[in-house]
């Protein structure tokens, strides 16, 4: 009897070892920036832009007419941060239909916000950039509010 409970107890440690030792290592997560989430730009324009920052460096705006509830644009890419600027290089422009389908979807390499500088307050995003239109380059600022979820 003795022999069968020590036997037993070796064997629930033995037991105990393995499935402590062959727990899976977790995946540690990938930090959130300080830009991580969603903004919404302000004020309203003939179109509205809706900009997605994703961990991982992941990005995604969207634009759509204000007359159409359904985004018509999205340009996705990935953007990188360095204290205050942003870094965001473009990979694709998938135009869609009304309804949401993707009409086209064009490879593009551009960067947007050029030269662009960040800063947020009190959940207002505030991009200082560089446009091109045809004369000369003109400084241009955005200013997007944060969309926080309600659960």
């Amino acid at each position: 009897m003795k022999h069968k409970l020590r036997s037993i107890s070796v064997l629930l440690l033995l037991l105990s070892f393995v499935i402590v030792s062959c727990r899976k290592d977790k995946i540690p997560a990938v930090p959130k920036d300080v830009l991580t989430g969603a903004w919404e730009e302000t004020p309203q324009k003939a179109y509205s832009r809706r900009l997605l920052f994703a961990t991982g460096g992941q990005f995604s705006m969207q634009i759509r007419d204000q007359n159409n509830q359904y985004w018509q644009m999205e340009v996705i890419g990935k953007y990188t941060i360095s204290e205050d600027r942003l870094i965001v290089n473009t990979v694709s422009n998938l135009e869609k239909s009304a309804t949401g389908k993707i009409i086209t979807n064009t490879p593009v390499n551009y960067i947007l916000f050029d030269s662009g500088k960040f800063s947020i307050d009190q959940h207002k995003l505030t991009i200082h950039y560089t446009t091109y239109p045809a004369d000369a380059p003109v400084a241009t600022m955005a200013v997007f509010n944060q969309l926080i979820a309600i659960d």
